[in-house]
C-alpha cells in the first residue's frame, strides 16, 4: 500500500536543519489546494560551488533588477567576477535544481591598531518572488551565522532593514561623518588654489597608480586587509573610481569617488595642508559645485581641516553590525579611540546576556577589556550593548551605569568599516 504524506515545508525545513546543518536534501510532497493535485519538489540547502557561478549571477541580477538594472560582476567585481568567485561563501537554496535564494557571506581580516579581527560581510541577500514566505532567507542566514561562530568570527556587518536583521543580531551603529564642501567654501576660505595639484583617474591597467594607492591605503592604523591581486577590483566596488593625487609629479595620496563624482568615500593625503587645493582641483576637474566627503572619527587631522570650512556636516550610524566577540572588538576599537583621545581612568563591568560579564577599564589612557567575575554595574542584551558601545547617539542617552563621567568619555567607541569593504 502506498502512503502519501502532506508536510508543511516550513516545519520540514526545521526538522532537516535539526538533523543536519551542513547540506540539506529531501523530497517534499506538496499539496496544491488550488488544483487539488500533488506536486513533487526537491529542495536543497547548499553552499554554492564553482559550477553554480553563472546561474547564481543570473539569479541575483534578476532579483535585484526589480529595483534597478543590476550587474553584480560589474558592481561587486571583487566578489562576483568569475576569477574572484570564492566557493563556499554563498549559501543557496535550490528547488528542483534551480537557485531560488541566496545569502553571500564573505570573510576578511581587519587590522585595527595591529590587532587582527576576523570579520564577515553579508551581501546579496535575495529570494525569488515565487519562493517567498518559505523561510529560505531565515535558514540561509542561520547557516551563515553558524559558520561564523565555528570560524571564530569577531564581527559581521550588512546593509538592510533594521527590524529584519535585528532578529539575527545585527543593529545600526558605528560612526561616520559626512561633510559637504562646495566651491564657495574653497574660494572664500583658501582663496586661489594651487595649480601644482594634478588628479589622475586610474583605469585597471594603471598598475603604477594602484601600487601607490595600495601602499597608501595600508599605511593607516585601521583597515580591512585588501590582497594586492584583488585590490584593483575592490577599488571598483559599486563602480567607484580611483584617483591618484600628485603635487606636480610626486604622488601624495588618493581618492575613491562614486561613479558620478558626487561622493568621496576614501580620502588619504599625506599633507593635510593641501586639502583645500586638492578639493578645489577635484571640483574643477569634474565640473562640480559640491562634493560629499566621508570621514571616520579616528581621522582626526582630516576632521579638523574639513570642520573649518565645510558647508555642513552630519554624524551618522555607519551600518548594521553584529558583534560576535565583544572582547576582541572592544579591545581593538577602544585602543583606536585612545590613540586620538584622552580618556580618564576608570572601570565599568557589564553583564551581556548570552555572552558573559566583561570589564572595561582605562589606566593612563591604556584600555583593557576582559571577562570578569566581578558583580556587574549594568545588565544589557546583546543589541543594547552594541548600541551603547558603538552608536553615535550613545553619549546622549540616559546614564544607566552610575559612572556618568567615565562612560561619557568612553562611548561611543568608533566602530566602522569602509564602504568598499562592506559591499
Amino acid at each position: 500500500m502506498n502512503i502519501i504524506i502532506v508536510v508543511n515545508t516550513y516545519i520540514l525545513h526545521n526538522i532537516l536543519l535539526f538533523v543536519n546543518t551542513s547540506v540539506f536534501y529531501d523530497t517534499i510532497v506538496l499539496h496544491n489546494k488550488m488544483e487539488d493535485e500533488y506536486i513533487m519538489s526537491n529542495v536543497e540547502y547548499l553552499k554554492a560551488a564553482e559550477n553554480d557561478f553563472e546561474e547564481l549571477i543570473d539569479f541575483t541580477n534578476l532579483v535585484f533588477s526589480v529595483y534597478a538594472p543590476s550587474n553584480f560582476e560589474v558592481e561587486l567585481p571583487t566578489l562576483y567576477k568569475k576569477q574572484n568567485f570564492m566557493t563556499g561563501t554563498n549559501y543557496i537554496v535550490k528547488e528542483d535544481g534551480r537557485i531560488v535564494a541566496n545569502v553571500g557571506a564573505y570573510p576578511f581580516d581587519y587590522s585595527v591598531c595591529k590587532n587582527n579581527l576576523k570579520i564577515n560581510a553579508v551581501t546579496v541577500v535575495a529570494v525569488h518572488t515565487r519562493a517567498r514566505s518559505k523561510g529560505y532567507m531565515k535558514k540561509l542566514m542561520e547557516m551563515a551565522l553558524s559558520d561564523m561562530h565555528k570560524d571564530s568570527t569577531d564581527l559581521s556587518f550588512l546593509y538592510g532593514l533594521r527590524q529584519r536583521y535585528e532578529y539575527f543580531g545585527y543593529t545600526p551603529c558605528g560612526v561616520r561623518l559626512e561633510y559637504t564642501c562646495n566651491k564657495h567654501n574653497i574660494q572664500h576660505f583658501f582663496g586661489e588654489i594651487s595649480k601644482n595639484i594634478i588628479i589622475k583617474e586610474a583605469d585597471a591597467s594603471d598598475t603604477e597608480i594602484f601600487d601607490e594607492v595600495f601602499k597608501s591605503y595600508h599605511s593607516g592604523n585601521a583597515y580591512v586587509k585588501r590582497p594586492r591581486e584583488r585590490f584593483t577590483d575592490i577599488m571598483a566596488t559599486w563602480q567607484n573610481k580611483t584617483l591618484g593625487i600628485y603635487n606636480e609629479d610626486r604622488f601624495i595620496g588618493y581618492i575613491s569617488t562614486s561613479k558620478d563624482h558626487s561622493a568621496i568615500c576614501e580620502f588619504n593625503i599625506n599633507d593635510k595642508s593641501l586639502l583645500g587645493d586638492v578639493l578645489g582641483a577635484y571640483l574643477e576637474k569634474f565640473q562640480r559645485f559640491d562634493v560629499n566627503v566621508t570621514v571616520f572619527p579616528f581621522e582626526t587631522e582630516l576632521n579638523l581641516s574639513l570642520s573649518k570650512f565645510a558647508d555642513s556636516v552630519s554624524v551618522q550610524k555607519d551600518g548594521n553590525y553584529y558583534v560576535i566577540n565583544y572582547i576582541n572588538v572592544l579591545n581593538s576599537f577602544l585602543k583606536l579611540k585612545c590613540e586620538n583621545n584622552k580618556i580618564p581612568d576608570g572601570e565599568i563591568t557589564f553583564h551581556i546576556r548570552e555572552f558573559g560579564n566583561i570589564s572595561i577599564s582605562v589606566d593612563n589612557n591604556y584600555p583593557s577589556v576582559a571577562f570578569t567575575d566581578k558583580k556587574p554595574d549594568v545588565e544589557v542584551s546583546k543589541l543594547d550593548a552594541t548600541q551603547l558601545f558603538f552608536s553615535p547617539v550613545a553619549s546622549y542617552l540616559p546614564d544607566i551605569s552610575g559612572k556618568n563621567d567615565f562612560t561619557r568619555c568612553l562611548f561611543p567607541i568608533p566602530l566602522f568599516v569602509r564602504r568598499l569593504d562592506r559591499s
